[in-house]
């Protein structure tokens, strides 16, 4: 039983190394090439928000939202630990097979917020798109005196 249950949280421990490192470590393609790359997209970033109207309902119906994904996440990662102890405690299957299940839809919820993050990403791109490229086509460099 004992060897069972080690193996069931190595298999638990490699989903969650899965799901979640490659978003603590933070994505590659996000990586500026040069510090005038980064240096160009915050300029951008800055004057995007200085464009835009301020709609503070808006920001609370984003709050809102936040918070309540914030807590289903905090429920469900009290809910896993909670059966695991329960299984581990009980020495019970079915705990851990309950267990299980809470894990795979932690596992599916912490997908379904990566996805609309990027979601939520590629719309900012595609929305600033324009405006950026129109930026790009003046040259970069001026020269003043020869």
């Amino acid at each position: 039983m004992h060897a069972s249950l080690i193996v069931a949280l190595l298999v638990i421990a490699t989903v969650w190394g899965f799901y979640l490192l490659p978003s603590l470590m933070g994505d590659r393609r996000d990586a500026p090439l040069s510090s005038t790359e980064q240096f160009d997209r915050w300029t951008s970033l800055m004057a995007d928000v200085q464009r835009r109207q301020y709609n503070a309902n808006a920001a609370s119906k984003r709050l809102t939202v936040r918070a309540r994904r914030r807590r289903v996440l905090t429920v469900l990662i009290g809910l896993a630990v909670v059966t695991l102890g329960v299984a581990w405690w009980r020495n019970s299957l079915t705990w851990l097979l309950v267990h299980l299940a809470v894990d795979v839809l932690l596992a599916l919820y912490v997908a379904v917020l990566v996805q609309i993050r990027q979601a939520h990403q590629y719309r900012m791109a595609v929305s600033t798109l324009p405006t950026r490229q129109a930026e790009r086509k003046e040259s970069q460099v001026r020269v003043i005196a020869r």
